[in-house]
């Protein structure tokens, strides 16, 4: 079976081809920096991470490209809420994300370009639209004229006439910006600025660049004129991807991407999660508590395409799937591997791997590949013979960090809030034998503390400890 992926454009499921042979050119839209990431983000992620690392896995040569926009009104309205610069803000939850990735054991991107860092280059894309007639200046801002591209609304499936203005929110009105623009719909390439705000010179005057053509002119200079994967959530269909296609497609000539993808949406009660909605949880938090794997097991167990219903019990279960997966990963370390694997398992495994991959070519069908880790964890508890356990688990690694999962074996390992509880009762008991006058149990309970690093010091108030 030939790699099938969902085209957005063609709204069917096509054969994966690449433009350059075994060559792959890759981008998904990267966050807008402002605010802390939540599993809405991780979702969209983990699916672009665990695609390219598929592709890389059966032999393509991928360049993955994921953006940061670290200009927008987004920031610059935030930053003046807590009374900091926007270039402030920007690197501040940038850092944030970074940790937040690799936390989440996100592969990082071969590049990650930020909007401010491309100034020049969207500046001399927008004079190239104006050039060729597809773009003009209006009092200090410049539109690009929708009217002129003949297949706008070509990825939405929208009808022009029913479209409302693709700009994000702008400083003026939108009842100020219908006396200057030739059309409702016409998109912001350049918004003028006020002195003092945010902004570049160009030569339309002081300003800042739209958020549409960021990643047009990103994916020109780092990727080229056309690619072959374009990915990002399904809420940057229209406007944003519509208006990409537009503006470099009626520059270039050519296809901008020959396959459009985009993920669903995390939901909680029926509603995207979103900072909008105040319903989200921010992933440092949830890492808290959850680890990097359940949160890519949560995510992954449902096709890319579809929704995620986000509740307390849908995580907890996804903690104790984990569980499962780690136990038995664990037996690839723990074993030796004594003699040859029967024929038997060598076909079981070959048999799973092939329902591994046929999962993965079928549009990258993660809930089903799933599945086929699961086998492999219930095959090495099936059998007593260590050799066909440590064949197994070894199998069960290989496919699980394809999708991206360390099956890290933290069931030793303390939280801070549990080690705190386990201190806490150790102090009780040593209390307790105190005052029963068993001085013996409670200098054997601090010789031993002591000998672990741990020192405890009496007060009236009780006893309290601290590392030495």
């Amino acid at each position: 079976m030939s790699l099938q992926v969902f085209n957005t454009l063609s709204n069917k499921k096509e054969e994966f081809v690449p433009i350059d042979g075994k060559n792959v050119r890759m981008y998904a839209c990267g966050p807008t920096v402002y605010d802390s990431s939540h599993l809405g983000h991780a979702r969209m992620a983990i699916v672009w991470d665990v695609i390219q690392r598929y592709l890389r896995s059966v032999g393509y040569n991928v360049t993955f490209v994921r953006n940061i926009t670290d200009v927008d009104d987004k920031i610059i309205n935030r930053a003046k809420e807590l009374g900091i610069s926007p270039d402030q803000l920007a690197r501040q939850y940038t850092f944030e994300y970074w940790r937040d990735m690799y936390a989440l054991n996100v592969m990082a991107p071969d590049f990650e370009p930020k909007a401010t860092e491309f100034i020049a280059p969207m500046i001399q894309f927008v004079r190239e639209l104006i050039d060729a007639g597809h773009a003009y200046e209006a009092n200090g801002d410049v539109y690009f004229d929708v009217a002129s591209f003949n297949d706008y609304g070509k990825l939405s499936k929208q009808n022009l006439e029913q479209l409302q203005s693709g700009a994000r929110e702008q400083v003026r009105t939108q009842e100020d910006l219908a006396s200057i623009k030739k059309n409702p719909v016409d998109f912001a390439l350049w918004k003028s600025a006020d002195e003092g705000e945010l902004g570049w010179p160009s030569p339309w005057g002081y300003g800042r660049p739209g958020w549409h053509l960021e990643c047009s002119t990103m994916i020109r200079t780092v990727l080229g004129e056309s690619i072959d994967i374009h990915g990002g959530g399904e809420d940057l269909v229209f406007p944003h991807h519509e208006n990409e296609i537009a503006q470099s497609e009626s520059l270039f000539k050519k296809n901008m991407a020959k396959y459009w993808m985009h993920n669903s949406f995390v939901q909680v009660s029926a509603e995207k999660m979103s900072k909008s909605l105040g319903n989200f949880k921010t992933i440092k938090s949830l890492l808290e508590n959850y680890s990097a794997d359940t949160l890519r097991l949560l995510i992954l167990q449902t096709h890319y395409r579809n929704p995620i219903d986000f509740t307390a019990d849908s995580l907890a279960a996804a903690k104790t799937a984990v569980l499962r997966l780690v136990r038995a990963a664990a037996l690839d370390a723990e074993l030796e591997q004594n003699g040859d694997v029967p024929a038997k398992v060598r076909d079981a495994i070959a048999e799973t791997e092939k329902q591994f991959s046929d999962a993965m070519d079928n549009d990258f069908n993660t809930a089903v590949a799933i599945s086929a880790l699961f086998s492999l964890g219930d095959k090495v508890f099936q059998t007593k013979d260590a050799s066909e356990q440590k064949a197994y688990a070894a199998a069960l690694v290989r496919l699980a960090k394809v999708l991206g999962f360390t099956l890290a074996d933290t069931r030793k390992k303390i939280e801070p809030e549990t080690a705190k509880g386990v201190m806490d009762l150790v102090l009780e008991l040593r209390k307790n034998a105190r005052e029963n006058k068993d001085y013996a149990t409670s200098d054997l309970i601090r010789k031993e503390l002591a000998q672990l690093g741990i020192n405890v010091m009496d007060a009236p108030g009780g006893a309290t400890w601290e590392k030495a």
